[in-house]
């Protein structure tokens, strides 16, 4: 049974904690001020996330996982197959999310808001709920509390509690801290996806934004992918993530600085 968890661990957990509750409330706090739908759009995103990569793309997986349960082993497949899925079903449902959006307001801010809500729904349902209940373990822990964590269970699944508590307080500080950073990159991801798809719905770019903005999105799971096939350790992992979403961002700049009549 732990007896503690490091500070330098629980101030990396807080941090990454507020990056990702605070970073999309910030930046929608900021787009609903300067563009009225914005709030709307911001909701359109967070919708069509959940249905198109929280339920649709998990019964995919379901499928897939089930009928080929060693895809994991052949590490090219695994990771093509997941970039691709992630790229198709995220894509699609910001095509239609922002078609129906920009039927009533086609500005550069609702592809945006549509982003802030995309990459911040994902945000909290992927990363901030786990930190938040990681963050009340570890005070219960460092306050003595860890009996009240243990109420109701029996036998094994004590010593079962019990080893997952220890594995908690074993986390590097610098793990917490990954995990807030991987949903940064994340979300700006999702911005510059959104104004991507954006653009080829309001016309500025040709169909091929689309598959286009598939691809990207495939590319930038591949660090992701690696990681989760024992490839990549966390923090090679989130700097090639980094990298490749800057890269991304800046193509997609390019893009909106030669083809729409404003700069980005």
């Amino acid at each position: 049974m732990p007896t503690s968890v490091s500070f330098l661990s629980v101030a990396c957990a807080t941090l990454s904690l507020l990056v990702i509750f605070g970073v999309p409330v910030s930046l929608g706090i900021g787009v609903t001020r300067k563009h009225k739908g914005s709030g709307y759009a911001i909701m359109i995103g967070a919708f069509c996330y959940i249905v198109s990569a929280y339920v649709l793309e998990q019964i995919l997986h379901g499928l897939v996982f089930t009928m080929f349960p060693n895809i994991r082993d052949n590490i090219p497949v695994f990771c093509l197959y997941g970039g691709l899925a992630a790229g198709l079903f995220e894509e699609t449902g910001r095509l239609l999310g922002l078609r129906v959006l920009c039927k009533k307001d086609q500005s550069p801010a609702i592809g945006f808001a549509y982003g802030v809500g995309h990459g911040g729904i994902e945000a909290i349902l992927l990363a901030g709920l786990t930190m938040l209940n990681n963050l009340i373990v570890m005070y219960a822990i460092n306050s003595g509390n860890t009996d009240s964590l243990l109420t109701g269970l029996e036998g094994d699944q004590i010593t079962m509690a019990q080893d997952q508590l220890a594995q908690l307080a074993a986390v590097p500080a610098t793990q917490w801290l990954a995990a807030g950073f991987e949903r940064l990159c994340a979300i700006g991801l999702h911005l510059a996806l959104s104004m991507l798809i954006w653009m080829v719905v309001t016309r500025r770019l040709p169909a091929w934004g689309y598959p286009a903005a598939i691809g990207l999105h495939a590319v930038s799971n591949l660090p992701a992918m690696l990681y989760q096939a024992g490839v990549l350790s966390v923090w090679p992992t989130e700097l090639a993530t980094f990298v490749l979403v800057i890269l991304i961002a800046l193509l997609v700049r390019q893009l909106y600085r030669h083809a729409a009549p404003a700069h980005l």
